[in-house]
Formats: C-alpha cells, sequence, structure tokens
C-alpha cells in the first residue's frame, strides 16, 4: 500500500465515523414527538365533548402518540385554538 492509498483509506474511514456520529442527532429531530401532558389533556377532554370528533382521535392515536399536527387538527375543529408549547 502506498501512502496516497492510506491516506484515502483514512479520509473514508473519518468520513464514516462523521456520518454515523452525526446520524443521531438527525434521527432525534425526524423522529415523532409527542405534545405535552397538557396538551394531550386538552384534546382528550375536547374530543369527550364533542363525539364528532372520536374518529379523528381514533386516527391519531393508532400509534399511540399524539402529535402537535394532529392535536392541531382536533382542537381546530373543535373551534379553539392552539397555543405554541414552550
Amino acid at each position: 500500500m502506498n501512502r496516497r492509498t492510506k491516506q484515502i483509506g483514512v479520509f473514508l474511514a473519518l468520513a464514516a465515523i462523521v456520518a454515523f456520529a452525526g446520524w443521531t442527532p438527525i434521527s432525534k429531530w425526524l423522529r415523532v414527538q409527542a405534545v405535552s401532558n397538557s396538551l394531550h389533556g386538552r384534546t382528550k377532554s375536547l374530543v369527550e365533548k364533542n363525539p364528532q370528533l372520536q374518529p379523528a382521535w381514533a386516527i391519531a392515536m393508532q400509534d399511540d402518540v399524539l402529535t402537535l399536527p394532529e392535536a392541531t387538527v382536533i382542537v381546530e375543529a373543535a373551534g379553539e385554538k392552539v397555543e405554541p408549547e414552550k
């Protein structure tokens, strides 16, 4: 192996390490995030008060995680507004 081949191998190995190390934060950012407990409870109470929202609730809870877009659809269908979470 000559020196040039070793340099290319080291560069590729470092690039692979950086790619794997960077994937974890990216995958956490891409993963579905559940809403806060307060918004979950508020949405659930709105569904209990408005039975016509039950189908939307059932679809949203198929994966057992209520996300912000799902909660927004349900809350706005009930005629209320979702405040941004901090």
